[in-house]
């Protein structure tokens, strides 16, 4: 985990209007603030830097199975990286990842602000969370899109798999979504 602001990169994306941003990993302190008052404001459980859900994977290579279970082991096994897209210093975007499994990785917390929507900065951000997957020898990223955002995810190449949760989340619907990496 990044103690201070680590510059991953600077990209030139064609398909963006905007011609340079800095990806940048962050803190969980850094992305703190844009999780607690812009993408789950008033939220009721605690707000940590991973949750302890995690995707019955190997269920769903054998039977199709979409379960979601709490397993707070990870904690003690994994580690999460952050990720904060900049432009001109403005955070624009931020993701997260971390593994769920030694071989399952999981993007949690996609955020883009308002007026940077439909740039492609949140397919960007899934795809560096895959890329820091594979980094980390998994084999497979999940996530839990809300469905207003399923698009984004699917453009970046994920799968939604299962019902649309509802009762057991806070801001949902959300529903599984993968992507083999």
């Amino acid at each position: 985990m990044a103690t201070n602001p680590t510059l991953i990169g600077i990209y030139i994306m064609p398909e963006i209007d905007i011609s340079t941003y800095e990806l940048k990993e962050i803190t969980f302190d850094q992305i703190f603030p844009v999780w607690n008052e812009k993408l789950w404001p008033g939220r009721k459980s605690k707000i940590e830097p991973m949750s302890s859900l995690v995707w019955e994977s190997r269920l769903f290579l054998s039977w199709g199975n979409s379960n979601i279970n709490k397993d707070s082991s990870i904690f003690d096994k994994y580690e999460p990286t952050f990720f904060g897209l900049f432009l001109e210093k403005e955070l624009v975007g931020a993701n997260s990842g971390f593994r769920t499994e030694d071989t399952v990785y999981r993007s949690r917390g996609l955020w883009v602000s308002p007026e940077h929507r439909g740039s492609g900065y949140g397919q960007f951000l899934l795809r560096c969370a895959a890329q820091q997957g594979k980094r980390e020898n998994c084999k497979v990223i999940w996530s839990m899109p809300r469905k207003t955002a399923l698009s984004t995810y699917e453009k970046a190449g994920f799968n939604k798999i299962g019902p649309w949760l509802d009762e057991t989340v806070e801001f949902g619907p959300n529903a599984v979504a993968y992507k083999y990496l």
